[in-house]
């Protein structure tokens, strides 16, 4: 038989009731997810389900019918044509790992004129649906409560204070990335989709619509294995920031995107990051008798590092071709 994600409920962590015994269960069992699998499905979060319907009906919306000349205004741009290599539109064509289109949020920051430096310009948001930008915002607002609870209970797991964790997410450098995953039936032998990665952060909070076998995890026994949609749920994995930050106890774990159905696959993953100036290093001790070298790193680093050296840099075909971030 297969393996599967675990399903974890995560309603103690919403009801201001529940009894800190309630909240140590899901705590630990989370802990668990993320040391065995790095992934796992959270449902009972909190969001309301007419948000999420809004947000995928929206993105949807924008990739069925943004026009060429809006998807070229959005269009993400390097350093030295006046962007920031990180926010905005890109389509990425790879024939061999996978193709889609991909529009890039982050946490708003303090401009000035151009030049920007990575990760520092202006959010480009798309006039296609005129209400995409207010339900998007709602949607973000949502989900930064979530990765903060989400985060105090992996405290709880950790047996650590959890103003580690908090001191170092109060402006956490989230990034909302919409996926559009063009289907087979208007195209060809191409692949839609994404070849194996980690994702660079803390935390990755997936919706997608109802496609079947698109995403696949890479199980501890090295097979991959399908992580469909459930209703109601949120795919959850932890990145190399809190792999980092566990010292390894919890695993980054490698995933994919293979789309082969004839729909258009909608993907929005939230991926919640440490603060922009934020030092990471390991809360948990060394194993007795080993030398602790792990210095820890800025987030600022990694991220800079991450999005001008990524995994698709050769296949991006734009307008304005730049660099590609993480992807789910």
């Amino acid at each position: 038989m297969a393996a599967s994600l675990p399903v974890i409920d995560f309603a103690a962590f919403i009801d201001h009731a529940s009894s800190p015994e309630e909240k140590k269960a899901v705590a630990l069992q989370i802990d668990n997810a993320c040391r065995e699998v790095g992934f796992f499905y959270l449902k009972n979060h909190g969001v309301p389900m007419n948000l999420i319907g809004d947000m995928l009906t929206k993105s949807r919306n924008f990739f069925e019918t943004a026009t060429p000349e809006e998807k070229k205004r959005l269009a993400l741009r390097k350093i030295a044509e006046g962007g920031d290599n990180a926010r905005g539109f890109l389509k990425i064509n790879n024939p061999e790992k996978g193709s889609h289109e991909a529009l890039d949020v982050y946490r708003p920051v303090e401009t000035r004129d151009p030049p920007y430096t990575t990760g520092m310009g202006p959010n480009q948001w798309p006039s296609t649906p005129s209400d995409f930008r207010e339900t998007a915002e709602e949607y973000i607002e949502r989900l930064e409560t979530l990765g903060i609870q989400v985060m105090k209970a992996i405290a709880i797991g950790l047996k650590v204070d959890e103003s580690i964790f908090l001191n170092r997410i109060n402006k956490a450098f989230w990034n909302l990335r919409i996926l559009g995953y063009e289907g087979r039936k208007e195209k060809s032998k191409e692949q839609a989709g994404i070849g194996e990665h980690t994702d660079f952060g803390i935390l990755t909070f997936l919706l997608t619509d109802s496609n079947p076998k698109s995403l696949q995890v890479l199980s501890k026994s090295g097979e991959w294995i399908w992580a469909d949609p459930i209703e109601g749920c949120y795919v959850c994995n932890i990145g190399d920031m809190l792999h980092e930050w566990t010292r390894g106890a919890y695993k980054s774990t490698l995933h994919r995107v293979c789309h082969n159905a004839e729909s258009l696959r909608i993907s929005i993953p939230f991926f919640f990051d440490p603060n922009w100036d934020a030092f990471i290093s390991p809360v948990l001790p060394a194993a007795e008798g080993v030398v602790d070298r792990d210095e820890g790193i800025r987030y600022e680093e990694k991220f800079v590092r991450s999005v001008e050296y990524p995994l698709w840099r050769d296949s991006l075909v734009q307008a304005n071709p730049t660099v590609a971030s993480q992807v789910a």
